[in-house]
């Protein structure tokens, strides 16, 4: 062994400077060095030697690739080979042959964590079922959002929310909209509404007559709710059945808060608070400053979090799409996660501010801390008589990669030209060649002109 070889040259080393060095002498630093561990032993790396490992999962050798889309359909079925199930087998690795069990949890990394919020260094791993600061680790631990095999596993970003519809806009009955109390938005998902309703005084500035209450509802894809500085709102956000406007449970998904800066003042403070979390994960480099939240509570659907601002703002730095984040726009954000709930609790907070102003609160579902940035129109390939819009490159697909369904989106229809003439074709094509003669009404193939207009 490696270790062992190592040792054996110390020792050499130890007997040339040492020469009255006694055989007991060499024989105890042998020892010393037996009883300690190996390079990388108490890391896991002697553990899943004959599975496949991903993050801290360690699958079934016969898997071919651990977690992500399709883990169920491979050898050995998803209680092999999909990291979600494993997960909740709850069970952890002890010997070096183990497949489908949970490798050791790095030291330092808390659920939520996994972009870097950890204190541990890169590998670094703690005693079995220890977790963040020690904390013993629940038997059946919290579900790794930032684990990219899970998050497709789960489908998060193709389930992803959309906030696109507005369907009444009278949070805290301060309109502009009349009727019940809440914000409401239509189709979030198929069949599915998602409502928010202030349970305190909620206050939106009252200082621009174009803000306040007019800036709450859909933008860009985000959701949208303006405050007045110095103040504080508990809303409820609950997902509703479309049809009947029941609450509605759904089985996993995530929503994403945005944006998380404050004012000019020193001392102005922007705050989410987040109740109801099965987990969460920030950037590696994020700005937020992070309550502590347990594992256990989290693995219940009962993580309580805090998450506070710590830089200033302005709106120009504000995101403009949910998939597509800038280095700076991912480090004030933030993406909880749910399981089988119909509502979730929030309170946002604005304190701290010299100078009365507005703040907007933008949240949305996936964001591109879990999911690959936005397809673009420019990657698609549009059908026979259709041709690209002149901004596609800036046109997001509503699927990911661009497909079908996007084609309205990214792409007009070329309407061809077919006048009488077009039935000469055949004779007047001697004529054209080299020529540069007409071919239909005033096109010229010699100046490469098309035939036929785009529609724009």
């Amino acid at each position: 062994m490696v270790v062992a070889s190592i040792v054996a040259i110390e020792a050499s080393v130890y007997l040339e400077r040492e020469d009255t060095v006694s055989l007991e002498d060499t024989v105890s630093l042998l020892q010393v060095h037996a009883n300690q561990p190996s390079m990388g032993m108490g890391m896991g790396s002697d553990l899943c030697r004959t599975g496949l490992r991903s993050g801290r999962f360690c699958c079934g050798g016969d898997c071919g690739k651990c977690g992500g889309r399709g883990c169920q359909n491979r050898p050995g079925g998803a209680s092999s080979c999909c990291t979600t199930r494993i997960t909740s087998s709850g069970r952890r690795c002890n010997g070096g042959r183990m497949q489908n069990c949970l490798l050791p949890k790095r030291r330092g990394m808390g659920m939520g964590m996994g972009r870097g919020m950890g204190g541990g260094e890169e590998g670094e791993e703690g005693e079995e079922g220890e977790g963040e600061g020690g904390e013993e680790e629940p038997p059946i631990p919290p579900v790794d959002i930032s684990e990219p095999s899970v998050v497709e596993e789960l489908a998060l970003c193709e389930t992803s929310l959309q906030f696109t519809n507005v369907l009444r806009s009278n949070l805290g009955g301060a309109g502009p909209d009349g009727g019940e109390e809440g914000l409401l938005f239509g189709g979030v998902s198929e069949g599915t509404d998602l409502l928010v309703n202030a349970k305190t005084v909620y206050t939106p500035n009252m200082l621009n007559p174009l803000g306040g209450v007019l800036r709450n509802g859909a933008r860009q894809g985000f959701g949208v709710i303006n405050m007045a500085s110095g103040s504080s709102v508990d809303l409820t956000f609950t997902l509703i059945d479309a049809n009947t406007g029941a609450p509605k449970v759904e089985n996993e998904f995530v929503m994403t808060f945005f944006d998380g800066d404050h004012g000019m003042g020193h001392e102005s403070r922007e705050s989410i608070a987040i109740t109801g979390m099965s987990s969460f994960v920030v950037d590696d480099a994020s700005s937020l400053d992070v309550s502590e939240v347990s594992d256990a509570s989290l693995a219940s659907g009962l993580g309580d979090g805090v998450f506070t601002s710590t830089l200033r703002g302005t709106k120009e730095d504000n995101p403009t799409s949910p998939l597509s984040l800038s280095a700076l726009q991912a480090k004030r954000t933030v993406t909880a996660f749910f399981q089988d709930k119909s509502q979730f609790d929030v309170t946002l907070t604005e304190s701290g501010y010299v100078n009365p102003q507005g703040r907007n609160i933008f949240f949305a579902g996936a964001s591109s801390l879990i999911c690959s940035e936005d397809a673009k129109c420019i990657s698609y390939q549009c059908p026979l008589n259709w041709q690209l819009r002149q901004e596609a490159e800036f046109i997001t697909c509503s699927a990911k990669p661009c497909a079908a369904v996007d084609n309205g989106l990214c792409c007009v229809e070329v309407e061809v030209e077919v006048e009488e003439e077009a039935t000469r074709l055949g004779n007047s094509m001697g004529n054209s060649m080299g020529m540069g003669s007409n071919m239909g009404k005033g096109s010229n193939m010699g100046n490469g002109s098309r035939m036929g207009r785009g529609k724009r």
